[in-house]
């Protein structure tokens, strides 16, 4: 009994010792020195690895979570730039519909200065489902005048005449159409001839003389006869392309390249008549 007391004794203060040894080390260590002891530099060098373990994996961890928010910031300015594009693709579009409306206005403008006719301007709305030399649809009808065998112009030239009536539409026949004929005459010699639509729809108009003196040359220009009701005279058709006699040399017919470009109309204009 007295042996255990004194063990307990012993025990106590074993305890005692240790914890002012190490409590003493703390003070001593936490101490700036210039040099480490044996055992610390034993112990930093067995605990490194697992330092620099758990450092790099800290660093992933960070660098994880960092990643997840920089997607979402990422997801969100690209959705904006997106965005931006299309309102910026959008943009050029609108103004190269300005800028072509804008030429267009100016060619009629032109035209204008030059005829005494009363011209509707028109907007293209529709086309021939078979062919785009065949017949066009106009936003104008009945309610602005418009009827039945008008001329139809564009800034270049002719375009052709109008076919049917709504009151707040109008179907044109286009030169091009094989059941076109227009009156027509070469410019510098005055002779007449007969403006067709190609049958093979190729865009090209035809010309027939109306005499057998009537003489053409690649590159003369056709004009309006004046002699129709409604086209009045010189208004441009085309130029010669080809000539093609007929197989006795009796008489020809030649290919005519139109000043409009039929497949890119987009506004028209309808000659109403002379000014009152």
């Amino acid at each position: 009994m007295v042996l255990s007391r004194k063990s307990r004794r012993l025990r106590a203060i074993v305890i005692l010792i240790m914890i002012v040894a190490v409590a003493g080390s703390i003070h001593f260590t936490s101490r700036s020195r210039p040099q480490a002891t044996v055992a610390e530099q034993a112990i930093r060098d067995l605990l490194a690895p697992l330092q620099t373990l758990f450092m790099r994996l800290s660093q992933m961890v960070h660098g994880f979570f960092a990643s997840l928010g920089q997607i979402g910031n990422l997801q969100q300015e690209n959705a904006r730039l997106k965005a931006e594009i299309l309102e910026l693709e959008r943009q050029l579009y609108e103004m190269a519909d300005y800028k072509r409306e804008n030429e267009w206005l100016r060619e009629a403008l032109e035209f204008k200065k030059q005829e005494s006719y009363q011209m509707l301007v028109c907007e293209v709305i529709g086309r021939s489902p078979t062919n785009l030399f065949n017949t066009i649809t106009i936003n104008r009808g009945s309610s602005s005048g418009v009827a039945q065998g008008m001329a139809v112009m564009s800034g270049n030239g002719v375009v052709g005449t109008v076919q049917s009536v709504t009151a707040t539409t109008a179907t044109v026949i286009l030169a091009t159409d094989a059941r076109s004929a227009i009156g027509g005459m070469v410019q510098h010699s005055g002779d007449l001839v007969l403006i067709e639509g190609d049958p093979e729809y190729s865009g090209m108009l035809l010309a027939k003389p109306l005499s057998k003196d009537v003489q053409l040359e690649v590159g003369d220009v056709l004009v309006t006869s004046g002699l129709s009701q409604y086209f009045p005279k010189g208004l441009p058709i085309g130029k010669v392309a080809e000539i093609v006699p007929s197989r006795y040399q009796l008489s020809f017919t030649a290919y005519i390249e139109p000043f409009v470009d039929f497949s890119r109309l987009e506004y028209v204009f309808i000659l109403l008549g002379e000014p009152k």
